[in-house]
């Protein structure tokens, strides 16, 4: 299948960054791609509230067409949402629980055995806003992968944030916002997310 590459409006802002609204607006509208992005949404839409295990199973089955990649034995729980899917990883024997939010924008990696409370998210990309002449939704985004290790715990309504590395057998606790590089076998809580032992 062939790559979104969502990222064709960011490369051609950055090329001229002086760029007036109505000139960025007629970028943009060149270089979504409304089609594919379409596809992927509509087709998944169609499962993406279906009840486990059969939905688990479709959805499975839906996403293993338009992720980078996805091994076996992983759960896809209903509500889960999962956008520029060509630059997510998931491992085998993942759960990802309901309505996680994952932002492949700038690479999300997610290694095997790993445990995904519901309503996290995990955002790889921030909005550009320093020009003031220009709407924020149309400033370049800023990606930065981020790679969640084997054996990692991540608990409800936990935010990881672009750039972040967490690292094998590291527990998240619920509602902690990370913005730093967790190491392994580190438990973190709190927002900003904080060492508070070692497993």
């Amino acid at each position: 299948m062939a790559s979104f590459n969502g990222r064709e409006m960011e490369k051609k802002k950055a090329l001229a960054p002086n760029k007036t609204l109505s000139e960025i607006m007629a970028l943009k509208r060149k270089s979504i791609p409304y089609v594919r992005y379409g596809h992927y949404f509509t087709i998944y839409g169609l499962v993406k509230y279906i009840p486990p295990p059969v939905g688990d199973l479709l959805r499975y089955g839906v996403l293993k067409f338009y992720l980078k990649g996805i091994s076996k034995k992983t759960w896809i729980k209903d509500g889960v949402t999962i956008s520029y899917p060509e630059n997510v990883s998931i491992g085998s024997n993942c759960t990802l629980n309901e309505f996680v939010f994952i932002n492949g924008y700038g690479g999300v990696e997610i290694g095997n055995w790993v445990r995904i409370a519901h309503r996290t998210s995990i955002i790889s990309e921030d909005h550009g806003y320093k020009r003031r002449d220009i709407p924020i939704s149309l400033q370049k985004k800023k990606g930065k992968k981020i790679v969640i290790g084997d054996d990692v715990w991540i608990g409800c309504d936990v935010k990881i944030l672009k750039g972040v590395k967490v690292g094998k057998g590291a527990v998240i606790g619920a509602g902690s916002v990370v913005t730093k590089d967790v190491p392994n076998f580190a438990v973190v809580v709190g927002n900003p997310a904080k060492i508070i032992k070692y497993r």
